[in-house]
C-alpha cells in the first residue's frame, strides 16, 4: 500500500488532551476501533499471577474516554502517496522549507511517541492551521508547477517515485490533491480548528 498520509481537524481543546494523554491519538483518528488505545493504556495481555496479585488497573472498553467534537471536526483529508511531492512543490526541498508551508513534513507538536503507522501525528493548532490557510489558499497550479522537476525529484527519492515515468501526469496527480488539501485546511480554519497530520 505505501506510505499514506492523512489529516484529521481536531479542536484545539482535544489537541491539549491529547498532549497530555498522546494514547488518545487513537480516540481521534480511529474512535471506532478501541483496540489501539487499550493496548497502549494497558500493555501486554497479562498472565494470571500478575492479573490476581498486581496492583496495575487496567482501563476497561468502558471506560476509554471520547473526545468532545465540535463543529467541523470530523473532517478529514487523504492525500494518498502525493505528500512528499506536494511538499517538494511547495518548498523546493525535499525535507524541510519555511514555516507553515512545511507542514507535510515539519511542525507542529509530536503527540508523544505513539506510532499510529510511521511514526507519531504531529498536531497544529488553530492559528497556524489559520496562518496556514492564509498562504497556500493563494496557491495556483501554475505557482506549484514552478517547482516540479521530474529529474531532480527522482534523483532526490521524492516519494513515491513516479516523476520521470509519468511526467505531467505526476503533476496532475499532485494538483489534485493539492486542491483536496486547500479545501480540508480552509475548513479547518473557517471552524476555527487545529489539525493532526500523520502517515499511515
Amino acid at each position: 500500500m505505501g506510505m499514506i498520509c492523512s489529516l484529521q481537524a481536531v479542536s484545539d481543546t482535544n489537541i491539549q488532551l491529547i498532549l497530555e494523554s498522546p494514547p488518545l491519538i487513537w480516540r481521534l483518528i480511529a474512535p471506532d476501533d478501541p483496540e489501539a488505545y487499550l493496548e497502549l493504556m494497558n500493555g501486554p495481555e497479562r498472565g494470571l499471577f500478575a492479573r490476581l496479585f498486581g496492583n496495575r488497573k487496567r482501563v476497561k472498553a468502558k471506560d476509554i474516554p471520547k473526545l468532545k467534537r465540535s463543529k467541523g471536526e470530523d473532517a478529514l483529508c487523504d492525500i494518498d502517496k502525493a505528500w512528499h511531492g506536494i511538499h517538494y512543490c511547495l518548498n523546493g526541498d525535499d525535507t524541510g522549507g519555511e514555516p507553515p508551508l512545511d507542514f507535510l513534513m515539519e511542525g507542529g507538536e509530536f503527540a508523544g511517541d505513539v506510532d499510529v503507522g510511521y511514526g507519531p501525528a504531529r498536531l497544529f493548532d488553530s492559528a497556524t492551521v489559520k496562518e496556514l490557510n492564509d498562504i497556500i489558499s493563494k496557491i495556483t497550479p501554475e505557482k506549484l508547477h514552478e517547482n516540479f522537476d521530474p529529474e531532480a525529484m527522482e534523483e532526490l527519492e521524492i516519494y513515491p517515485a513516479i516523476w520521470a515515468r509519468d511526467g505531467e501526469e505526476a503533476f496532475e496527480y499532485l494538483s489534485t490533491y493539492l486542491t483536496e488539501l486547500q479545501s480540508f485546511i480552509a475548513a479547518c480554519a473557517k471552524h476555527h480548528l487545529g489539525m493532526a497530520v500523520y502517515l499511515g
